[in-house]
């Protein structure tokens, strides 16, 4: 949602494809760019941009709005991550930033691209602080929060001088309604426009309600993470546990056919590094007995941890896995734990837990690179991190796609998870506007995004 109230150097364009999934990237709030060498990338701002309280966007800003993210004392922890190989953002002018990393980065767009790049006003951060900005938050984006009620509600006005010209909107209210029948009422009833999170069992009801449609669009994956550092847990152990999950059934019994099953952990918003012709994740019960028998396992108790909400369909899922786990030969179960996230390799109570990954930043080194290499509770994990250096320092398409392949290659042979498939958020929209959903959860309502009929 704040998606809406800033800007980032670089667009991603949603809408290049019909899926609205699409990458290409066009001019932010940067009008061109130009690789000066493989290190340094030149960035030219566009004439004209204010920030929300009137305030000029110079390079001063672009340079702040970074830095604070690098600072290791920051709380900005996952996007310094994936900004950790910037080496230095340097103001050449008022007009122009140029980014140095400490290796070539291929994904360097991508995280020009990327939500924690989002351009923040230095002057007014700088008086009002950490806590107060995120309160009443100030950027370049069309819309400008105005109010934020915990666990109730977001309000946006819109920014009459916004740079790409007005949005079509006046106001955005975003409600915080977690129960799904109260979310369905409220559309119905023409409380809201747009009801977000409907599960797949509730689709064809609100798609048959008057007024109403229901739009959807492929968002991130649910992916398993086992702990390697169990010492039962072994490679051959993980393998048979991949095998034996049966992801189409899954697919249709709980997601309606609308799962996205995957060939290995790949998206198509790769381009040119997505291979189409890799197959996908076999489901093979009996090659998954016979590994158990090889793998020396004794009957461990292999636990998997599951919040109860957070993911739809996400309890559901790892119910339905342990019961296949249960049908060749395994000791698991499921621990409904709201702390899900935060368990620790040395308990042992955990064998496996739900996650997912994101595309938000639409390159390999950030999907397969970070849920594998630094989310993951991989113990051996070195080589893929080798590779994973390599790939991502790679300028070369050709030489990065072979890169990535070999880490699938690894990935599925260590077995540190698995992937089940990539899913689908369905909203309910209604029929006063001409609005779709973007991938990632993105919410946009600028004018090439939203219109009323």
């Amino acid at each position: 949602m704040s998606h809406n109230a800033f800007d980032t150097l670089v667009k991603r364009n949603f809408l290049s494809n019909d899926e609205y999934t699409g990458k290409e990237f066009i001019p932010g709030l940067a009008s061109n760019w130009e690789r000066q060498d493989d290190l340094t990338m030149i960035f030219t701002l566009r004439d004209g941009v204010k920030f929300q309280n009137g305030e000029p966007l110079t390079a001063d800003d672009v340079k702040f709005s970074i830095d604070r993210i690098l600072d290791p004392d920051s709380l900005y922890v996952n996007a310094r991550n994936h900004l950790s190989n910037i080496a230095s953002i340097d103001v050449i002018d008022d007009k122009t930033v140029k980014v140095v990393t400490k290796i070539p980065d291929a994904a360097i767009l991508d995280l020009m691209a990327y939500p924690g790049t989002s351009i923040v006003s230095k002057a007014y951060y700088e008086k009002v602080g950490f806590e107060s900005f995120g309160q009443q938050p100030i950027g370049t984006g069309p819309y400008k929060i105005v109010s934020y009620t915990p666990d109730q509600a977001l309000k946006f006005v819109a920014f009459a001088d916004y740079w790409d010209g007005a949005p079509p909107a006046a106001s955005l209210t975003f409600n915080i309604v977690p129960e799904v029948a109260a979310r369905i009422t409220a559309l119905a009833n023409g409380e809201v426009d747009i009801a977000t999170s409907i599960p797949p069992d509730q689709i064809a009801a609100v798609d048959q309600l008057d007024g109403v449609s229901v739009e959807s669009v492929l968002v991130n994956s649910h992916v398993l993470y086992y702990n390697t550092f169990a010492p039962f847990m072994n490679k051959k152990l993980r393998q048979a546990m991949n095998l034996a999950i049966d992801r189409e059934l899954l697919g249709q019994a709980l997601w309606m056919g609308m799962a996205k099953m995957l060939p290995s952990h790949q998206y198509a918003e790769w381009g040119p590094l997505y291979n189409a012709d890799r197959p996908g994740f076999p489901y093979d019960p009996d090659k998954a007995k016979k590994l158990i028998a090889e793998s020396g396992y004794k009957g461990e108790e292999i636990v998997f941890h599951s919040h109860p909400v957070y993911y739809t369909n996400g309890l559901a899922e790892a119910e339905a896995i342990v019961e296949m786990w249960r049908k060749v030969g395994l000791n698991a179960r499921v621990q409904v734990n709201e702390r899900w996230d935060a368990v620790k390799t040395d308990d042992p109570t955990f064998g496996a837990r739900n996650s997912s990954d994101w595309t938000i930043l639409s390159d390999p080194a950030a999907t397969i690179g970070w849920t594998w290499g630094i989310a993951a509770k991989w113990k051996d994990k070195a080589a893929f991190e080798a590779l994973a250096v390599d790939a991502r320092s790679a300028l070369d398409p050709e030489k990065r796609r072979d890169l990535y392949q070999q880490m699938l290659d690894l990935f599925e042979d260590e077995a540190p998870g698995t992937v089940l498939f990539r899913v689908r958020e369905a909203v309910g929209v209604s029929d006063k506007i001409d609005w779709h959903p973007f991938t990632n959860y993105i919410m946009d309502f600028r004018k090439e995004a939203l219109s009323f009929r």
